[in-house]
Formats: C-alpha cells, structure tokens, sequence
C-alpha cells in the first residue's frame, strides 16, 4: 500500500526546557529562490517573541522539565491534531495552552512516549479540559512500575504509581496500547518499539540493586534495569516523502529513533529531527554527542532541534557544526514544514 503524506504540518511547542523571547523568527534565506519541491523541504519558524511577552494584554508562557509538542497535519484541506507527550505538570500544560490559544477539544489523538513523568504527567489535566474522550496511545510496558537510585543512595519508589490504564480510562482517555506502530492520520504514524542498533546508544543494561540507576518491575515481578523499551516516537511524512522525526526522550537513542522513522514511514530523506536526544545526562561520554552529530550528517538532516534532556553540549555542537539546520527550541515556538497555504 502506497504510504500517504501530508501537505503541511505545523508542530507547536507547548511544554519545553527553555524559554526566551528574543529569538527571532526563521525564514530560511534559501526559501525565496528555491522551486515548489525545495520549498517542502525547509522549515520555517514563528517565535512567541518579546512583542508577545511585553503586552500587558497576554500572559507568558511557562517552561519546566518537561515536554509536549501539539502537532497538526493537513492533507486535502482536512486536520487532524496530535498532541505528543504532555510535560511534567497539569498546571504548565493547561497554562500554556490557554496562552497559545490551543483547544484541548480540537485534539483528535494523544501520543505519550513512554511512562516517565516528564512526559505524561500533565495528560491528566489535559483530560480534564475537555468534554469528550480521546485516544491516548502508549506501549504496554508503560504503565510497569518504576523505581530510582541516586548515587547518594535515595530511592524515588513507584514514581509513576499515577499513570495507570484504569486511571486515564477513569478521566475520559481511551488507552490504546501497542508495541507495533499505529496508523493515525495521512501522513502521521507512530515507531512503535524502537530496535536497539547503533552500538553507543540505549540505556546502560545488566544493573542491580543497590547500584545507582533506573530499574522497573517487569510483568513477572522481577526488578531489571530500565531499557525504557515502551519508548515511541512519532513519524510525519511529508506528500514529497520526506520525513520529520519527533522524540520524547531518545531513550533508544534518537539515531536509532530515526531509523526505526524510515522504516515505518518510508525510506525518505528526514526534513527535522526534534525532540529530546538523551544526550544530557552526567554519564553520557562526550564522544556519543559527537558520534550523534555525524550521524546527522550522514543522513543530512535539515532542520535540527534538539530539546529537553538534549543538553547543553549537544546544543553547542549542533549550533556550531550544522548551524544552518540547528533551530533552538522554545515555548511557543510554532514550526512549519510542507507546502504553505495548505493549513496557513
């Protein structure tokens, strides 16, 4: 079956790390001179910008260690709204999108990455602003329990014990749990479970009690170290078959998020990569950014964002090294790929 792509997507930064008002609006230089094809291709950028967060009639949005991307995809003069991930907080996520004048009504589909808090914790509030259920699509592996040591020997003990089927289902959600990938709209799919094959990326394996680290209660029972493998991404495929990757927290390592994209979504060239890289962690060497950043390179990808627990050494690189496709995220933050007019 022939793959059908959207004709214009625009993702929404809703929840994120940073804020900052004085980034400017992008409008790739190249995009006047460039040909109908070329024009998909290149990412423009509206900011939430000082005018915005200077006018005494509109109030700023927040930022925390978190984050949720709203995505709307358009084909054919229909959309359908996806909202990715949803922060850490109710009270950031429902902030943010009266600020950026968002509807929760008008989301046809929720994604949540996988079970870690900074992800679903503001899913709940979302459910409660609105008035009729909605998809919510995760792994099954989610919703296991987890636990964390700290070097300094505290445990964190059942830290997601909120996220539950039953619980979503109670306040209007209507779990969809999968391990493959879902169709959901032209264009707009989900990984599903992520394969583990570059060799320098996913979590540290073979940990035990009481070594510092992240450790889940498998379906059996037994406590192992959390590979996170309830980790998805989620895949927009553009009409001209390019591809745009969105991570949550790259814990299968976002090279390999990108491969497991081309796989579901088809073997095209990747317009943006967003998200968070996992590349901000104390323990993550220095030369897993780097080889990070090659690996890029070699798939030329366009438009570069990398957010969250990116951290800041890959921001330097990346802004550095592949400057003319690196775009600093920020709340507000509105990007848009594919053809203009078909949604704007």
């Amino acid at each position: 079956m022939e793959i059908r792509g959207a004709e214009h997507v625009e993702i929404v930064i809703i929840d994120e790390n940073w804020i900052d008002m004085l980034l400017p609006d992008r409008q790739p230089e190249k995009l006047a001179s460039a040909d109908a094809d070329e024009r998909d291709d290149f990412c423009r950028v509206e900011r939430y910008g000082l005018i915005e967060h200077f006018n005494p009639q509109r109030s700023p949005p927040q930022a925390e260690n978190g984050i949720s991307l709203l995505v709307k995809v358009t084909t054919n003069g229909r959309m359908h709204t996806v909202i990715f991930d949803a922060g850490l907080t109710g009270q950031v996520i429902k902030h943010n999108l009266s600020v950026l004048n968002l509807d929760a009504e008008a989301i046809d589909y929720v994604v949540i990455s996988h079970g870690h808090p900074d992800h679903y914790g503001g899913v709940f509030e979302l459910l409660q602003l609105r008035r009729t259920p909605v998809p919510i699509s995760t792994h099954p592996d989610a919703f296991l329990a987890r636990y964390a040591i700290m070097p300094d020997g505290r445990v964190a003990s059942f830290y997601n014990a909120a996220f539950s089927a039953d619980e979503l289902t109670h306040r209007g959600g209507r779990v969809v749990m999968s391990r493959d990938p879902i169709y959901i709209a032209p264009g707009l799919f989900t990984t599903g479970e992520i394969p583990r094959e570059v060799d320098f990326e996913g979590p540290r394996t073979g940990t035990t009690p009481p070594t510092p680290g992240l450790y889940q209660i498998s379906s059996d029972g037994r406590m192992r170290t959390d590979e996170v493998w309830d980790e998805q991404g989620l895949v927009v495929r553009l009409l001209n078959g390019g591809l745009i990757v969105l991570t949550g927290c790259a814990h299968a390592g976002v090279l390999n998020t990108i491969r497991r994209a081309k796989e579901v979504g088809g073997d095209g060239p990747i317009i943006g990569v967003m998200g968070g890289f996992h590349l901000g962690f104390p323990t993550t060497p220095p030369e897993n950014i780097r080889k990070t950043l090659e690996g890029f390179r070699d798939l030329q990808v366009r438009t570069v964002v990398p957010m969250h627990c990116s951290g800041l050494a890959a921001h330097r690189l990346f802004s550095t090294e592949m400057r003319a496709a690196y775009v600093q995220p920020a709340v507000g933050s509105r990007l848009h790929f594919g053809k203009r007019g078909a949604s704007e």
